[in-house]
């Protein structure tokens, strides 16, 4: 890595440091005051972190990232059985504390991954079929490490299939199923990224999360798009501006 990468990779290690959401329970708690998508101005029901300068989701645009060599995400991820939950806002599939991603050197725990649809990250202006959060926490900080992958309508996911089936008949309440998905199966060969600093895309909106979002895109058949839109047609947050912030992309 030459030395304006080191300088960048420092500049984002330090912005998350600052900023970083640092409360277990913003990731994974219930909210109390309802929200909804058909009114995303959340800032105005009591969650003012809604309207900071650091948000999320963003229009990534291709001609203004800046093009470096940055360090790979290392995922240590295995084989867990399923704990799923429909929140009432999306379906999220939490962890049994085994996997983690490592960047520069810090490990952070795998906590849930959830779905969007359609994605809430645009990629020169246009939106993908949806959108998968793969979130991850720094158990000493708390600093929150998102990865997202866009999907595309293509094959039927076996990962996705699993969870698809294990569908929880009641809202907010996690169901634990004997079925087992590893996540290693959903990463592709290439795993370069786009990177930069933003927010929880939902309530509270806590900003400082560090976002990766991966360059190549995941598949996902018709059937499984229509089978998550059947439950939320919509839930994906409307774009931010990225305002002073940079936006890196991971060349090599």
């Amino acid at each position: 890595m030459n030395q304006f990468s080191i300088f960048k990779v420092i500049v984002i290690v330090l912005a998350v440091s600052i900023g970083s959401c640092s409360k277990n329970e913003d990731v994974v708690t219930p909210e109390v005051i309802h929200w909804n998508y058909e009114h995303p101005e959340w800032q105005t029901q009591g969650f003012s972190e809604c309207a900071g300068t650091i948000q999320s989701p963003v229009d990534i645009q291709t001609t203004n990232t800046i093009k470096v060599d940055l360090p790979n995400l290392v995922f240590n991820y295995s084989a867990f059985p399923i704990k799923i939950i429909d929140n009432g806002h999306t379906l999220q599939v939490n962890n049994n504390g085994t996997n983690s991603v490592t960047y520069n050197g810090k490990t952070y725990a795998f906590k849930q991954f959830h779905f969007h649809y359609h994605s809430e990250h645009l990629l020169d202006g246009v939106a993908s079929d949806m959108e998968l959060h793969l979130v991850h926490q720094d158990p000493a900080s708390g600093a929150l490490l998102v990865v997202g992958y866009f999907l595309k309508k293509g094959a039927a996911n076996p990962v996705f299939e699993s969870v698809f089936s294990n569908w929880p008949k009641q809202k907010e309440t996690e169901v634990t199923t004997t079925t087992s998905i590893n996540l290693t199966t959903l990463l592709p060969v290439d795993k370069r990224y786009y990177t930069y600093i933003g927010s929880l895309t939902t309530p509270p909106c806590s900003q400082g999360v560090t976002f990766f979002i991966m360059k190549t895109p995941l598949e996902v058949s018709g059937a499984q798009i229509d089978q998550f839109k059947a439950h939320y047609d919509h839930n994906a947050r409307p774009v931010q501006s990225l305002n002073s912030r940079l936006m890196y992309e991971d060349i090599l």
